[in-house]
């Protein structure tokens, strides 16, 4: 699309969102409801701010029950990351994210996609707040072993990099890794990169090739052993099994 075209339907779009009156949720707002999501206390934020929260992505469709959607899904991926921030296991929040996108998409109208985001909010809330009253206070070694998995998911990781990071010698990190966690080390990494590989496959066009390349894994067929080992199917099958957004 060149620049004139792209300025033709930018000022197409703000004429209609002004002529039907669209707003936004402010920014303030968004944000100290899903800080409150990230605590666990969205019961604390206040009446006008906890109620029905359909983030406005835009005026993406004529179709209301679509727009709805479009926008029910936007808000459903801020709140599991910011629930997954909070505490919760990437794995806890995208299953719950999976199955919030897929009742919306089964709904029959604008009302019933609104109806869902009372209960989505309540059930990562609570999500969050058992995380948290679960948490055991690990060991300064494992804090740290972990923020560094978290945080480069998309380069391989090997034992030394992550006992280099915890300061630790691997053999000592791996034992007192299992003990806290109840998860062996290298079972850790393949699980939070799984967990990354779904939201992937789930959520963005990426190949599976480009997927097992982004997250580092040795090969494709590598990547979808471990994916397979951990969740029953291939990356193939579990794209296939996420749709979204339905012909309306």
């Amino acid at each position: 699309m060149d620049a004139l075209s792209s300025e033709i339907l930018f000022n197409r779009t703000l004429f209609s969102r002004r002529e039907e009156q669209w707003s936004h949720i402010s920014y303030q707002d968004e944000l100290r409801l899903l800080e409150a999501v990230k605590r666990g206390e969205m019961d604390k934020v206040s009446a006008r701010i906890g109620r029905v929260f359909p983030i406005h992505t835009g005026h993406l469709s004529v179709n209301p029950h679509r727009q709805a959607i479009y926008e029910f899904i936007a808000c459903v991926t801020l709140v599991t990351r910011f629930a997954v921030e909070g505490g919760a296991t990437s794995e806890q929040a995208y299953t719950l994210s999976d199955g919030y996108i897929q009742k919306a998409d089964e709904t029959s109208g604008r009302d019933g996609v609104y109806a869902l985001y009372a209960a989505m909010l309540a059930d990562f809330n609570a999500m969050v707040k058992r995380a948290k009253t679960a948490r055991k206070p690990f060991s300064r070694p494992v804090v740290d072993a972990i923020k560094y998995i978290d945080s480069n998911l998309h380069y391989k990781i090997t034992l030394q990099d992550v006992a280099n990071a915890a300061n630790r010698n691997p053999a000592y990190l791996c034992v007192h890794f299992k003990k806290e966690t109840g998860i062996a080390l290298t079972q850790y990494i393949n699980r939070e990169k799984i967990a990354e590989a779904k939201h992937l496959l789930r959520d963005t066009s990426m190949t599976i090739s480009d997927i097992a390349v982004t997250l580092a894994f040795g090969s494709q067929s590598y990547f979808s052993k471990t994916f397979r080992e951990l969740m029953g199917e291939t990356p193939k099958e579990y794209r296939q099994k996420q749709v979204f957004i339905h012909t309306i």
